[in-house]
């Protein structure tokens, strides 16, 4: 693992990390726990079929596939590849709040953020309205990571990109199949 840090890494890190508010620690542990991805992402499910009933279909499918892609590339290639140490195994003992367990395997990028920004991008691409709700969602998710310590802030830009990279490839293939499966009209002869 390399210790790798980005201007201003460092210093915006200890920002976040240093707050020390009891309320915001909550949501920020809640933020980044797995119960609430399970859960925003089963009310957006639910959100996106009440509003557009069939054509739900193809949001909710598109950002499936981008956050496997974005998750399976992340970890098995990206963060092997990459061996960024996380900030919460390299800061002196001390320095730092770390309010959530988590391994010591590869920081960069960070797949929470990936993921959620994977989604947003996914859904936002298809129904853009909903990009005003899910983009606030994900930057959350991406920055209670840095709160609770185990991302530097450079990790959760660089998943939020790649998240949204993926989402955009994904929806690129999709229209292009769609193009292609779409009859074209005949031409009339002359």
């Amino acid at each position: 693992m390399r210790d790798l840090r980005f201007p201003g890494d460092e210093a915006v890190y200890h920002a976040l990390n240093g707050l020390r508010w009891p309320w915001l620690d909550a949501v920020m542990v809640f933020a980044s726990s797995r119960e609430f991805g399970y859960t925003a992402a089963l009310l957006l499910t639910v959100w996106l079929f009440g509003s557009l009933r069939r054509r739900a279909l193809r949001p909710v499918l598109q950002a499936a596939v981008a956050l496997t892609i974005a998750d399976r590339v992340g970890h098995e290639l990206l963060k092997p590849l990459i061996g960024r140490i996380r900030p919460c195994y390299c800061l002196p003992a001390g320095s730092f709040r770390k309010l959530v367990d988590v391994g010591n395997f590869g920081s960069l990028p960070s797949l929470h953020s990936a993921n959620a920004f994977a989604v947003a991008m996914a859904v936002t691409l298809c129904w853009p309205y909903a990009g005003r709700f899910v983009f606030p969602l994900a930057a959350l998710i991406a920055i209670s990571r840095v709160f609770v310590g185990v991302h530097w802030p450079s990790d959760v830009v660089a998943g939020a990109l790649f998240g949204c990279l993926v989402a955009v490839l994904v929806h690129l293939a999709v229209a292009g199949v769609k193009r292609v499966r779409t009859p074209r009209p005949a031409v009339p002869q002359r």
